[in-house]
């Protein structure tokens, strides 16, 4: 009976220290498990407090509003540059190869699911159709549609808000159009006031520029106001004339402009079939406007526009023929500044398009005089080369560009691209024979961005 009980106590004892164990390695587990866990940081922080001696009081500060010198801390921080930079180095490392491993699978899902779906159909006995691929593919094919739709949103998203910042512009902007009678370059042709709009507009809808009905596409009230400022604002060149007085009708005027209607059209038929426009239609159609002073329209602007160029193209040939300075140059017994500007009138386009339009020509004419006076000067012909510059003379004397006008700071540029500085200085001396006015000289010598001193 006793070894029985003693053997029992033992035993029991022996299950407390078993017991006992079990519980120490199960802690010494778990605090290692939380070690292996924790993952070494790139920067460590250290603080260091003095420890006081025991059996000691502290003395107490005298000093006001001043902490005890035993509360003082020694922190200190280190940041280790070269882990950041490997640790970086691995992440990326680590997003690019799982993302290259995801395109890859993505592509080859792709490729999968097309060797599928080609045998996915198949036609049974009894006019049964029946469709079978596997789950895969359709998982892609969903996958596919959802992204695409993702992309198409972000894209749009992103129009919008380039559209957006657009709009947030505060005040104006230069208006630059690309001019072909210069060879493509831009010419600033004025300045745009900002208009208020909507901020969103749907990117759905399509504005027609040449339908004035009212809707999206027409000018708003304020548009219109701030394109009659502008109009003010912008003057027409000196040489513009002020007033165009007409002649007397010769005939009813309801025949006349009958006759310039069927004038008009006419030269519209002869420039579809690729006919120039010829110099006695547009001297005929002045003179019907002129005596009886009725009005033509153009199916288009651009005919018009095309049609005011060949005219003002008429008329700096006819210029150019000048040679003496107190000369006029004359057109159907109409000064060439009359028949030009009145012949913008008779077809309805606006003064100042029609200034630009004379004015981009007359660079154009500027710049090829020079290159072909620069082309029969190294031929050795100084004849044909002063009679080219003398051409130019002609030109400004009849339509005299402005000073620091942007066509001739184009001109400018050309030329400075095309010549030396020598070479445009021996073109200005060139042309300083060719002609004797000193008005003529000054804007030669801007084109040519030469000084006159050189001369």
């Amino acid at each position: 009976m006793k070894a029985a009980i003693v053997d029992g106590s033992s035993s029991a004892a022996i299950c407390c220290l078993i017991v006992h164990r079990q519980r120490k390695l199960s802690l010494f587990s778990h605090s290692s498990s939380i070690k292996a866990l924790a993952l070494p940081l790139p920067f460590s922080i250290s603080s260091h407090l003095r420890r006081r001696r025991r059996g000691r009081r502290p003395e107490p500060d005298k000093s006001f509003g001043k902490k005890s010198s035993s509360e003082d801390r020694t922190v200190e921080f280190s940041i280790d540059f070269d882990d950041i930079s490997v640790r970086t180095t691995a992440n990326l490392e680590r997003l690019f190869y799982s993302s290259k491993a995801k395109v890859h699978h993505f592509f080859s899902s792709g490729v999968e699911a097309f060797q599928d779906l080609k045998y996915s159909v198949r036609v049974e006995r009894g006019n049964h159709i029946v469709f079978s691929c596997r789950r895969s593919s359709v998982e892609f094919i969903w996958n596919l549609f959802i992204w695409s739709v993702v992309v198409v949103l972000a894209f749009r998203m992103l129009l919008w808000l380039w559209s957006l910042r657009r709009k947030w512009d505060i005040g104006g902007w230069w208006v630059i159009r690309r001019d072909r009678s210069l060879g493509g370059r831009e010419v600033v042709v004025g300045r745009r006031e900002k208009l208020r709009e909507p901020l969103w507009r749907d990117f759905k809808s399509s504005l027609n520029p040449l339908s004035l009905e009212a809707g999206i596409g027409s000018p708003t009230k304020e548009a219109l106001i701030i394109k009659k400022k502008n109009d003010k604002d912008e003057k027409l060149p000196k040489w513009w004339p002020v007033s165009m007085p007409y002649r007397a009708a010769l005939f009813r005027k309801e025949d006349a402009q009958r006759e310039a209607d069927k004038l008009v059209k006419a030269i519209m038929d002869y420039r579809i079939s690729g006919i120039d426009y010829k110099d006695n239609d547009i001297i005929q159609l002045r003179e019907v406007c002129r005596s009886s002073g009725v009005k033509v329209s153009f199916e288009t602007a651009n005919a018009c526009n095309s049609f005011f160029r060949a005219a003002t193209d008429f008329v700096l040939n006819i210029c150019s023929r000048i040679r003496h300075p107190t000369t006029s140059a004359y057109i159907d017994g109409e000064e060439a500044r009359q028949f030009i500007c009145g012949l913008a009138d008779d077809i309805r386009l606006d003064n100042h398009r029609a200034a630009t339009i004379i004015c981009a020509s007359v660079a154009a004419r500027t710049r090829s005089c020079f290159l072909q006076s620069w082309a029969f000067e190294v031929q050795g012909k100084r004849s044909e080369a002063l009679e080219e510059l003398s051409k130019l003379c002609g030109i400004y004397q009849i339509f005299p560009p402005e000073e620091n006008s942007p066509e001739l700071e184009m001109v400018a540029s050309s030329l400075r691209n095309s010549l030396s500085i020598k070479q445009r200085s021996h073109l200005l001396t060139l042309f300083s024979e060719a002609c004797s006015s000193s008005g003529n000289l000054k804007i030669a010598a801007e084109a040519l961005s030469v000084s006159i001193a050189s001369v």
